[in-house]
């Protein structure tokens, strides 16, 4: 990871860890849920990789590699990691994940903790109260954007901007749940789900608000935007094979989830594609149990058909698009050395 990276990302938990901290006796101050809350999204959110947050102070250091990150950057950086709270903690409820970064999501700490004996009641007492710490995180990003240390246009700016990307991001995230229910989902469709649901929110929001407050040119801006669509693709695309491929303790995630809740990835795609028609592996994926048997079954499947290659190529094309517009960005050796380790950062994650 970029040294400006992990620099930014020790600033934005710095801020998120504070201005959580504070927020009972500033803003959640209904108790004994202000305080409850508080705990538990500061333990949810600084368990993350803040990458989202850190990209901000990143994008900055792109246009002033020399200068001092304004705290601004940190404090945007933090509502990045507030709203990826809010949409991790609805999409735990969606997807009926039970963990998240190897623990239990919210929505299951909450049903652990029901005042009640029946497990049906328990479990929708848990996802009730999941629904409503997403909502407060995501209004709590809303006033840490409000607040901002900048001017009034350059505020105004951002928090219009993110309110844009924000709601592609829940359009998306509605296509997303209609490829769990439908039986197919072409490859476009996946695709144009990873551009606004990934890309265009965890690498092209960031770097475009770390570009606003650097005072970039609007052309950049847009080719931050398109760069980071790219990344967005390959990085979904590696958490796909993550997900096939890896375990638990690697994904943070039940082993064999995608298989099971037949998420609709380029790697099913193209293995039921090759498949014969009878072929068992076929049933495993959307099977209500999916065992480690029907798990390797499936991963032999994509070894011997040559999937992961074959989606490679969808890999290639995005990478090769990536580093042309990193040339065009013309940001001088330092800043296109650190979007390029930014690039093999994402290219590098496999198992």
């Amino acid at each position: 990871m970029h040294s400006s990276i992990t620099e930014s990302r020790d600033a934005v938990a710095g801020e998120l860890e504070s201005f959580i901290r504070e927020a009972p006796s500033r803003t959640l101050s209904f108790e004994p849920w202000g305080s409850d809350v508080a705990r538990r999204l500061a333990e949810y959110a600084l368990r993350g990789k803040l990458i989202r947050g850190a990209l901000v102070g990143f994008a900055y250091r792109l246009y002033h590699p020399e200068e001092t990150v304004p705290a601004a950057s940190a404090q945007a950086g933090a509502a990045m990691e507030l709203l990826q709270s809010f949409l991790l903690v609805h999409d735990d409820i969606m997807d009926q994940d039970d963990l998240r970064r190897g623990r239990a999501a919210v929505h299951s700490q909450y049903a652990a903790t029901a005042p009640v004996d029946d497990l049906v009641r328990r479990r929708q007492y848990g996802l009730s109260m999941g629904i409503c710490v997403g909502d407060i995180a995501a209004f709590l990003a809303i006033e840490r954007l409000g607040t901002l240390d900048v001017d009034d246009a350059t505020r105004g700016r951002i928090v219009t901007l993110v309110s844009r990307e924000i709601s592609l991001v829940g359009l998306a995230q509605m296509q997303d749940v209609h490829h769990g229910y439908a039986p197919e989902a072409t490859d476009e469709a996946i695709l144009e789900v990873y551009t606004y649901k990934t890309g265009r929110y965890t690498f092209s929001l960031p770097m475009m608000i770390g570009g606003i407050l650097a005072g970039a040119p609007n052309a950049d801006l847009q080719k931050l935007a398109r760069l980071g669509e790219q990344f967005g693709r390959i990085f979904q695309i590696r958490d796909d094979q993550l997900g096939l491929f890896g375990t638990s303790d690697e994904t943070g995630k039940p082993e064999g989830s995608d298989i099971r809740e037949d998420k609709k990835t380029p790697f099913r795609n193209a293995l039921l594609r090759v498949l014969p028609a009878d072929s068992p592996v076929r049933a495993a994926f959307g099977a209500e149990a999916v065992g480690p048997e029907e798990i390797e079954a499936v991963r032999a499947a994509l070894r011997e058909h040559g999937i992961v290659k074959t989606v490679e190529r969808v890999v290639a094309r995005d990478e090769a698009a990536a580093r042309g517009l990193i040339a065009e960005l013309d940001l001088g050796e330092e800043g296109t050395a650190a979007l390029s380790a930014l690039l093999d950062y994402n290219l590098g994650r496999t198992v």
